[in-house]
């Protein structure tokens, strides 16, 4: 069966529409507002470099937002801005290597999640060590509270410690999750 080209784009189109709208409704497992996951659904199925002209009139998204958004997605690395001869607007594409895009979600994530987490935690160890609460250092509840600490403390560092050679480069993540699909 044969189709043609109007076949075609109005496919493609169909296409694009329900990426964009994955991408959306994704957006909360990945810790972004909807209206960046649909900028940076459109840029990455498109493929194309487009103006912050394009964006607002394929997503029916006001200017503002659209600018606020793509200032994020190039600040995260997801984006990047491009030129084109002879024209003075900006462009935007995404990146293409899906290892290297999420692997920048994962290290926001991180920073953004994690690394708040961990500062907390060494504060209330902090609060709880000998020196700083004296001679009730060794009342059970001070001491049940501690090891508490202490534990989530060493996985939470285990963990981060491990993230942290995984994100030294995209790569490495797509290393270490190739092992770990390898059937033994």
């Amino acid at each position: 069966m044969k189709v043609t080209k109007a076949a075609l784009a109005t496919r493609l189109q169909e296409v694009e529409d329900q990426f964009v709208d994955l991408w959306r409704t994704m957006s909360s497992l990945w810790g972004i507002s909807p209206t960046m996951a649909q900028i940076h659904g459109l840029l990455y199925i498109s493929g194309a470099a487009l103006s912050m002209d394009d964006i607002m009139d394929r997503l029916g998204i006001s200017r503002g937002n659209v600018s606020m958004n793509l200032s994020k997605l190039v600040e995260w690395g997801l984006v990047r801005r491009v030129h084109k001869r002879r024209d003075r607007r900006d462009y935007y594409e995404s990146l293409r290597d899906v290892w290297e895009m999420f692997t920048l979600v994962a290290t926001q994530r991180k920073r953004r999640e994690i690394d708040p987490i961990l500062n907390t935690l060494r504060r209330c160890r902090a609060e709880l060590s000998p020196e700083t609460l004296g001679g009730h250092a060794e009342e059970p509840a001070a001491e049940e509270r501690r090891h508490r600490i202490n534990d989530l403390l060493s996985f939470l560092t285990l963990v981060d410690s491990l993230a942290q050679r995984f994100f030294e480069s995209h790569h490495g993540l797509r290393d270490a999750v190739d092992l770990l699909a390898k059937k033994s």
